[in-house]
């Protein structure tokens, strides 16, 4: 075990589920109110361009406990399953002493629901929507259809009451432990903002008093965009969504970001208050994020920042410089590593994420490559996707169209200006290009998909619950075992000689 950064902190994770990065008011939001987010940033370091690995729920959650990307633990699907013998920060926590909980969502598939995880004190929220508030087939509200945002506005659904009983086995777990103990990892994994787009009366009106109607966007910039985005707004009908539709359910999006952030100030609250406050490290990130209406978007399931993009803050009072911001371009696979940098554990084996534990202590990363993929295995008629971010640059490639967008991000943050016509930017495509073939694969991804599909649909079919009972192994009675070495011949052996 090596030594940490500063001694073995316990660690409070608070995870969340498509949170938009900007939406905070540290981010420069003027509209939404997280005051618990922007003075955890304010006491923290917040990292500005970090990226899941996969702008699906699934994979981005095996990615971020594994530091892998989905391609390398082939977990490309809803329902994709990790393998037990993949490592996990968790184990490596573990290895080094730590009692590693995790309390909420995390979205496991399989008959494992630890994956190194020596405790679970809430699990999935599998139950938490009435049929009436989930509805089914195209008209869902959890799903990425025209429904989703039609069916918006004030009132409560399952996932705030999960969020909360979360919170409060959170809170539980933290003042009930002692400095005695071991240290502690907690991952406290909440749902929100997450979609329903159903928050509370007081917060809906809030919003909605302050957000005009989202204006639709140009028919100039429809003209110009890539036509694998033509497709997706319409495998997903967001073209018939009016504008008081997209205000309505960007006002519940608001207000579940508020409600995210009251939940995280419970907890950040009980960090603070308890006897381990200064030997406690807190951080705060999502699987991914949502487009709420950027490009007149939503959900998840694309490349541009609004999904991509994930915020992440990681405070320790007196450790930490306050305040400070990084804008290095990072990737959920980082956490992992610098996780176990803090609590001066052993390495990840074989992963392709880095520690952050540099920035962290405000030192210069000279070989910090600010490069991240990110991947994607089609939804609703979509084709794979890949994205490279480079520098300021990101590409993204689209193999139903066999062809790509890239913008510059330092230029044109917001993205509006496609540079894939251009033939100042040929060479700089070429060579993302050359790196996404390098690693990624569109057809290696539908082969393994189908191959997954096979297989899952054979071990449903075998009529009988995976693991049916317990299993009584077999012990063998007393005097089960004898054998006489002295009935074997003595052989003269001359290397004894």
């Amino acid at each position: 075990m090596k030594p940490g950064i500063s001694g073995r902190p316990n660690i409070v994770l608070i995870f969340s589920c498509s949170h938009n990065a900007r939406f905070m008011g540290c981010a420069g939001d003027g509209v939404v109110q997280t005051p618990h987010l922007d003075a955890l940033a304010g006491e923290g370091v917040r990292f500005t361009d970090v990226h899941c690995t996969f702008p699906m729920t699934v994979p981005s959650r095996m990615g971020f406990l594994t530091s892998q990307y989905a391609d390398d633990i082939e977990a490309w699907e809803v329902g994709s399953v990790l393998a037990p013998d993949v490592p996990t920060f968790a184990h490596l926590l573990g290895a080094a002493g730590y009692e590693t909980v995790l309390c909420g969502k995390m979205h496991f598939q399989g008959t494992d629901q630890f994956h190194g995880f020596e405790k679970r004190l809430v699990g999935d929220p599998l139950k938490a929507l009435s049929p009436e508030i989930e509805g089914a087939g195209g008209n869902r509200t959890t799903a990425q259809v025209k429904y989703a945002v039609q069916v918006s506005g004030h009132g409560k659904t399952g996932f705030q009451a999960f969020d909360q009983a979360v919170t409060e086995k959170t809170c539980e777990f933290i003042s009930a432990h002692r400095a005695t103990d071991r240290p502690y990892c907690l991952v406290s994994s909440l749902i929100l903002p997450r979609n329903p787009l159903i928050c509370s009366k007081d917060l809906f009106d809030h919003y909605r008093d302050r957000i005009p109607p989202p204006a639709p966007m140009s028919k100039a910039y429809l003209d110009r965009l890539h036509p694998a985005m033509i497709k997706w707004r319409e495998r997903r009908g967001v073209f018939d969504l009016t504008p008081e539709q997209n205000r309505r359910g960007l006002a519940a999006y608001y207000g579940l970001v508020t409600e995210l952030d009251r939940n995280v100030g419970r907890i950040v609250d009980g960090v603070r208050s308890s006897p381990e406050a200064e030997d406690t490290v807190i951080v705060y990130c999502a699987d991914l994020g949502d487009m709420a209406c950027e490009h007149g978007l939503w959900w998840k399931s694309n490349f541009y920042n609004g999904t991509v993009r994930v915020p992440l803050i990681v405070s320790w009072p007196g450790r930490f410089a306050p305040g400070r911001v990084v804008d290095a371009v990072a990737s959920l696979v980082d956490v992992g590593p610098t996780l176990l940098d803090i609590a001066g554990a052993g390495p990840m084996p074989d992963v392709p994420g880095r520690s952050l534990a540099g920035f962290l202590k405000g030192e210069e990363v000279a070989d910090w490559p600010d490069e991240v993929f990110s991947e994607f295995n089609g939804l609703l008629g979509d084709q794979p996707s890949c994205m490279i971010r480079s520098g300021p640059w990101k590409l993204t490639y689209y193999h139903e169209f066999r062809s790509y967008q890239l913008f510059n991000l330092k230029e044109d943050p917001e993205e509006m200006r496609d540079r894939r016509d251009d033939p100042a930017c040929r060479e700089v495509a070429g060579g993302l290009l050359e790196k996404i073939h390098r690693r990624w694969s569109a057809e290696r991804m539908l082969e393994g998909i189908a191959r997954k599909q096979r297989a899952r649909r054979t071990v449903a079919g075998c009529g009988h619950p995976l693991i049916p009972h317990a299993v009584t192994h077999f012990t063998a009675p007393e005097g089960s075992n004898a054998f006489d070495f002295g009935q074997i011949e003595k052989r003269h052996d001359p290397q004894q000689m």
